[in-house]
This record gives structure tokens, sequence and C-alpha cells, in this order.
């Protein structure tokens, strides 16, 4: 395993290798575990045990808080065939909301989720809702990268279960599929910083070609409060971030943005944007590894001011931000 962590952003990579050097019921058992910890609870079923291989890279952006389905993660796989089957049971009981995409890069891979199913190989794209179940199945030979969308960025839908698609933007997921690559390419040597970066423009960009048509969708209010809310998740360590800037960028007025958030989420945009920034906080002063002083970590998450930073971090968790860091270094 390799660590690494800047600006107070944490990030780790690892590769796991299982071959033949292991007896083959070792190496499943250490598979399914290993698959299980990265991704979630599901079933594999070994195309062909004795000689069964599996190896992965896996980058994330390391969070405060454990399971957490908005976590930054890519991870480079390939293994001889194999089934993974989630079922609903074991997608409710994970909590996790967010979706994979799906980007081969040697041999075919199937998808099947809500009685659709698709093949896609090289070049293509899939993308799976991974609070509900589904059935994932290559063969032998089969490498490809699979990418957490956090369940912020998936469309505002009447079925929160329809399937999702992606709309053919080649242009879009072409740079999609170049910034995986580059990720990995660069995996020991990026900063915590530099991963975060990256990956959050994957996601924003890959939010942009999510199919919204294959599902009955709410109002505009809806669709513009998610809009608002993946900006929000994205971009609220930026200073110049406030509800102003963020109906501009929109290209609505504050008050009509307000207004949808409110019907829609049941909150105000200034509302979201400081509890996104404070988790965020929090995040960073509860990890024992990380280096940011309170100064930093304000401006991380988008402060200008420290006193007044520090003054929401108490009204919302009931302790300050350097009594949280000093505890959470005392506990390591």
């Amino acid at each position: 395993m390799v660590n690494g962590s800047n600006s107070g952003m944490g990030y780790e990579v690892f590769e796991v290798a299982l071959g033949d050097d292991l007896p083959a019921v070792d190496r499943i058992d250490m598979w399914r575990a290993h698959v299980g910890g990265n991704q979630g609870t599901a079933d594999a079923e070994i195309g062909s045990p004795q000689d069964f291989s599996g190896h992965t890279w896996t980058q994330r952006a390391l969070s405060g808080r454990d399971n957490d389905p908005g976590q930054l993660q890519l991870v480079e796989f390939a293994s001889t065939a194999i089934v993974y089957d989630r079922s609903d049971e074991a997608a409710k009981s994970d909590c996790d909301d967010s979706a994979r995409l799906v980007i081969p890069l040697d041999g075919q891979i199937r998808l099947c989720q809500s009685g659709h199913e698709v093949c896609v190989g090289p070049g293509r794209m899939g993308v799976l809702r991974w609070g509900q179940a589904m059935v994932m199945s290559h063969g032998d030979g089969f490498r490809g990268y699979i990418f957490n969308i956090p369940s912020y960025v998936l469309p505002p839908a009447g079925d929160p279960r329809g399937r999702l698609g992606l709309r053919p933007h080649n242009a879009i997921l072409r740079t999609v599929r170049g910034m995986a690559d580059n990720l990995a390419v660069d995996r020991h040597a990026l900063s915590g910083a530099e991963f975060v970066a990256i990956g959050r423009s994957m996601v924003d960009l890959v939010a942009g070609t999510l199919d919204v048509r294959r599902a009955p969708e709410l109002d505009g209010y809806a669709r513009l409060a998610a809009q608002a809310r993946r900006r929000i998740r994205l971009y609220h360590s930026d200073p110049m971030m406030t509800v102003e800037t963020l109906a501009e960028s929109l290209g609505c007025s504050k008050r009509h943005l307000e207004t949808a958030m409110k019907k829609a989420l049941g909150r105000s945009p200034g509302a979201e944007l400081r509890e996104t920034r404070l988790l965020r906080a929090f995040d960073m002063l509860s990890d024992p590894d990380n280096t940011e002083v309170v100064v930093g970590v304000a401006a991380l998450c988008g402060y200008n001011s420290v006193s007044g930073f520090r003054e929401s971090f108490v009204r919302r968790f009931g302790v300050q931000p350097g009594e949280l860091q000093l505890q959470a270094r005392s506990d390591r």
C-alpha cells in the first residue's frame, strides 16, 4: 500500500494481486473479501475456481466517515471469468445510493439491472445504480476501470430505482476515459488534492451525460435543486462560491434558486453550502493523518474567515475544531 496526502487531503493507493502462488480456495476467499471491502456486498461466482486470478489497483480519497457513499474512488481491475450478483437486500444493507461507471479496457463486460441488459467493450461505457440489484459479468482476460459516482449527481426521478443510461456524448466520454487513464498512469505520483480535483471533474462530466429520459422526472424545481446540490458538492472548497455566484452559474436568479431548493429539498442553498463545507471540515479534522492546521482546513473548505469558521463549527458540532483535531490524533 502506498499512502500520500497533500493540503490535508488524504489519498491512498494500493494494489492486490492474487495468482497461482496461493491455493485456489484462499485466493477466491481473499478476492471476495477485497471486492466486498472496495465495492460493497455481492456474490461472486468464479468461472473456473482452480484457474482463478485477479488484480486490482485502487485509488481513493480518504474520508473521515466509514463507508462514505460520496467517496471518490477509481479501481482498475482484471481477472479471469466471474459473475458479480448484488441483490436488493445486499444493496439495502450497504446503505449506498451511489452509482458505478464501468469503463472496459480489454474484453467485454455484461451489465444487467432493472430488466435491462447491455454488453460493452472498449470505446463504450456503462453505468449501474449501486442502491439496487444488479449483475455484472465478464469472461477471461477482462480489464477495466470502475469509478464511483456519488448519489448527489444522479438524475432526479419520480422513480429513484429507474435504470440509468449514458447519452452518446462521445467527446465527453472520451475525455472521461482519458482522465481515468491519467489517474491510473500517475497513481503513485498524485497528491491527494490532485486526485480529488481530477476526480470531481470526472464526476461533473459524467453527470452531464446521464440519461434522465429513461425514468420519470420530477418538476423543474427538483432538477434545478439537483444541479445546485451537485455543484455545491463539487466546488464548495472555492471561497468564491456564494449563493449569488451559484445561481449565476446555473443561469437563474438567487430568488428562483432559493425557491427551488426549499420546495425540492426543504432547505436553502445557503444552508446546503454551509452544511457541505462543515461536513468536509469535520472529515479533515477527525482524520488522524491530516497534517493541515485549523486555518488551512478552513481555507480548504471555502472559508475566508477563520473566526467565522470556528463559530459555525462549534454551533454545528458542539466542539472547537482544534479540540476535535487533537482528540483524533490522540486516538490514533
